[in-house]
């Protein structure tokens, strides 16, 4: 790029060009409010990702829900399938899949027999 071609940006310019209708002042109150840290800026738009204060418990307790609905569906139905729990739960089947793939893991839940025509164990807790 030659310097004739070149146009210096200044902040104004969208402004000058009729782009906005005024200059907003939403970045500069962010940042007394949030870090630098929160923004992204890639080669062709800036993002800006606001922290949730609390998020993690809520993610937490929603987690424990979910756990506990599918644990107590198996206990009153050990037979239960996958898209049945999908349809407790209100997750999609690989969600469900992936819960019970952790409960697995934790020593909390069991597959007895086959896929089809097996049931599951919950494994009680002491």
């Amino acid at each position: 790029m030659t310097e004739t071609n070149c146009i210096e940006y200044k902040q104004s310019m969208p402004k000058d060009l009729d782009m906005v209708e005024q200059l907003g002042s939403g970045v500069p109150r962010i940042l007394r409010v949030y870090s630098k840290e929160c923004f992204v800026f890639g080669d062709s738009f800036t993002r800006m990702v606001f922290p949730l204060e609390g998020s993690e418990k809520t993610v937490e307790k929603t987690v424990e829900k979910t756990v506990e609905k599918i644990i107590k569906a198996i206990k009153e139905n050990p037979e239960i399938t996958i898209n049945q729990l999908s349809k407790i739960t209100g997750l999609t089947r690989r969600g469900v899949e992936w819960q019970i793939a952790k409960l697995k893991e934790q020593n909390k839940l069991k597959r007895i027999g086959p896929d089809r025509g097996g049931y599951w164990e919950v494994i009680n807790e002491k």
